[in-house]
Order: structure tokens, then C-alpha cells, then sequence
């Protein structure tokens, strides 16, 4: 029986039983694995970086995605709000509403909007349903007395007219029977049979005025009560169907003050006349203007108004006042 002679190593750092050839054939197994792991790893890495780099595009595309939605709901809305500011300025231009009025409507309807909570955006139907209300409540205010404000001066509600400057009466025969027909004011000058006019309500029609003198003229009126007044309106007939518009009034002034006695033609006149304001009635305007009085004279008590036409827009015969209103509020019971 052969005997199997084994050849020991002497490399203090192998250990016993295991040959040179076996532990050089480990160590190349080792190599070999260890590139394969870091093969392994590259293809890990790179698999991973694009995943990661496909996530990355993917989120860029949503938020740019996003982005572009939302930059188109804000031109949208950007459209809309020029489109309703345009709406109003319209509204406004045409006098339907003041700026202040506009913006209330603005507000109004984005109020609106976010009671509902519906998300709804704005639309220009919501202008236009706002206006129409608008329209209606100027329609209303037209209908009752033009200007929805109280009149202390009209004649049905107890104003009077108590003197005026010298009146114009045409030549002829009926200008004469005009003058014969005229009674007498306050101060005991003719009154002209048109001066109740001014009192009334006006329907744009030519000639249904006071006609006065020349172009610098006055009216006094004595007003239903006592107020703190805020302003006057003046009318005149529409330029559209005016004989001639030289004859309404320009610049005037109004005067205010209180009167202890009105009545049976004896007036306790007072010292001081106070001045109201000084205006000018514009043909570029409305035929009907309003004027409102400083802050500090609301704080008068009147009782009695004189507005003194200084110059009308070109007449030398005369000056044609249509009506006259007066604005205020009464003071309370515990003034008197």
C-alpha cells in the first residue's frame, strides 16, 4: 500500500492543511467576488440615480405644470377684475354710480362670493347683475323725486317763495297781462306769475321757469322748517331741448339765516345773512347739479335760503331760474 506523502507548509500565515495552490485559488475567488459586489454596487448606483433623476424630472414637471395653472388663473382673474373695473368705469362715466360706488360694488359681490364658499369665480354677469340693481335704484330715486333727497324748499311741502329781483316780461299784449296778473312779494315788488316754478317739480320743459332781469338776480325762499343745510340743486332744461341755454345761471352764491317771523308780510329781518357757498352751474354737466355746503355750515340753523345769480352763460335780457331745491336735516327736538 503506497503511502500518500503530504508536503506542509512552512508560511507561518497559512494554516495547517490548506496548500499554497488552494490558497492562492481562494484569493482569486476573492478578487473576482469582490469586483462582482462592486460591479453590483455601480449598476445599484446608476439604477438608483436614474430612478432618482426620473423622480426629479417628474416633480420639476408637475410643480412647472402647476406653475403654468396658476399663472393662467391669475391672468383669468386679472381679466376679469380689468374686465368689471371697466364695467364700472362705464357705469360710472355714464353717472350711474360714483367711484366710491363702484368699489362698494366690487367689494359687494367678492363678499358675496366667499358667504357662498362655493369657490365660484367672478364673472362679469355678477357686474352686471349688481349694476342692474344699481339701475333700478336710480330708476326708483328718479321716479320719486330725481335726486333721492329731501327738498325743504318745495312749494307742496310747504316752501314759499317771499322775494325776488325785478322779473322779465315779454313785449306785447301778453306781457302785459303777465304783469297784471302778477301778484305782489314779501317786500311788496311784483311778483311774476312763473315764480311758483322754482318750487316745483320740473318736467324739461322750455319756458315753465322764473325768468328774471338781466343776469344778476336773486330769489329768496323761505323753507318748510328749520334745518342744518348741506346743499342746493339747481335745475335748468336740458341742453338737448334748450330755445337758448345763454339764459340758465353760472356763477351764484347762496345765503342762509334764520327768520323769527315769516308770515302776514312781516319779516323780523336778521342782522347777518350767513354765506352758505359760492358755485358755478355748468352746461357740460347734468341739468341737474347738486352743491353741497362746507362741513362747518351744517352746523347753522336756517330757515330761510337767497340764491344770488351773479352771471348767466351769455343772456343781457335775462336769466331763466327752472327750480330750486334745498337739502338738510332737521336738529333735534331739544335745540328749540
Amino acid at each position: 500500500m503506497a503511502t500518500t506523502a503530504w508536503k506542509w507548509s512552512r508560511d507561518p500565515g497559512v494554516a495547517p492543511g490548506i496548500s499554497i495552490a488552494q490558497m492562492k485559488e481562494l484569493e482569486d475567488f476573492s478578487r473576482k467576488t469582490t469586483k462582482w459586489m462592486q460591479v453590483q454596487l455601480e449598476l445599484v448606483d446608476m439604477k438608483i440615480g436614474k430612478e432618482i433623476e426620473g423622480l426629479r424630472r417628474d416633480v420639476e414637471d408637475k410643480i412647472e405644470e402647476q406653475a403654468l395653472a396658476l399663472e393662467t388663473s391669475i391672468m383669468n382673474l386679472k381679466s376679469q377684475v380689468e374686465d368689471m373695473d371697466s364695467s364700472v368705469q362705464r357705469l360710472t362715466q355714464d353717472g350711474l354710480l360714483t367711484k366710491k360706488e363702484g368699489m362698494e360694488l366690487i367689494a359687494s359681490i367678492i363678499q358675496q362670493r366667499a358667504a357662498e364658499e362655493s369657490g365660484k369665480s367672478l364673472t362679469l354677469d355678477d357686474v352686471r347683475i349688481a349694476a342692474r340693481q344699481i339701475v333700478e335704484a336710480e330708476l326708483e330715486k328718479h321716479s320719486a323725486d330725481g335726486i333721492g333727497r329731501v327738498d325743504y324748499a318745495l312749494g307742496s311741502g310747504g316752501g314759499k317763495i317771499i322775494e325776488h329781483s325785478e322779473g322779465f316780461f315779454t313785449g306785447g299784449r301778453a306781457g302785459w297781462l303777465s304783469i297784471l296778473g302778477a301778484g305782489l312779494s314779501a317786500g311788496g315788488a311784483v311778483r311774476h306769475p312763473m315764480a311758483h316754478k322754482v318750487l316745483e317739480p320740473s318736467y324739461g320743459e322750455p319756458g315753465q321757469c322764473l325768468p328774471l332781469k338781466g343776469s344778476n338776480v336773486f330769489v329768496e325762499i323761505a323753507l318748510r322748517t328749520h334745518i342744518h343745510p348741506d346743499a342746493i340743486t339747481i335745475e335748468h332744461v336740458p341742453k338737448s331741448v334748450a330755445y337758448d341755454v345763454t339764459s340758465a345761471p353760472k356763477d351764484f352764491r347762496v345765503f342762509g339765516w334764520l327768520e323769527r317771523s315769516i308770515q302776514a308780510g312781516t319779516i323780523a329781518r336778521p342782522v347777518k345773512k350767513l354765506l352758505l357757498g359760492e358755485f358755478s352751474y355748468s352746461l357740460d354737466g347734468s341739468n341737474i347739479q347738486t352743491f353741497s355746503f362746507p362741513e362747518e355750515v351744517s352746523r347753522e340753523l336756517i330757515n330761510t335760503v337767497r340764491i344770488h345769480i351773479t352771471s348767466n352763460h351769455g343772456s343781457s335780457s335775462h336769466t331763466c331760474l327752472y327750480r330750486v331745491r334745498v337739502h338738510g336735516f332737521e336738529p333735534s327736538p331739544q335745540h328749540f
